[in-house]
């Protein structure tokens, strides 16, 4: 065997093991969505998802906004770095109301519902 020879096979070898990497990493990125797509022909999973709060966090885990209802209406919560209310948005029939860290209201943008008088 001849000194190309010896090159070009082992040119041929680094291709094949890059290749192999390549196709190994594809493999293990179709496996983990696997159960993805099969939970996207299933159905059992309730179309509406229903809960008391959703939080927005980052990826550290530190809470950013949470979405909230109640009887007064539905209320966006938005937090500071540290995890204190620095300002929400609440949503109550024909108002929507821009509350303070503290609760207190700032400003309110629509009126008072319309009645009919009979």
């Amino acid at each position: 065997m001849t000194t190309s020879d010896v090159s070009d096979l082992t040119a041929r070898l680094s291709e094949l093991e890059r290749q192999h990497r390549s196709l190994r990493h594809l493999a293990w990125g179709a496996l983990c969505l696997l159960p993805v797509g099969l939970g996207a022909f299933t159905n059992k999973t309730d179309p509406v998802v229903r809960a008391e709060q959703v939080e927005l966090v980052t990826a550290s885990g530190t809470r950013q906004a949470a979405l909230n209802a109640d009887s007064a209406g539905v209320t966006l919560t938005l937090f500071t770095p540290k995890g204190r209310p620095a300002s929400a948005l609440r949503l109550s029939d024909s108002t929507l109301t821009l509350l303070d860290a503290s609760g207190r209201t700032v400003a309110t943008l629509g009126g008072p519902r319309v009645r009919h008088l009979e």
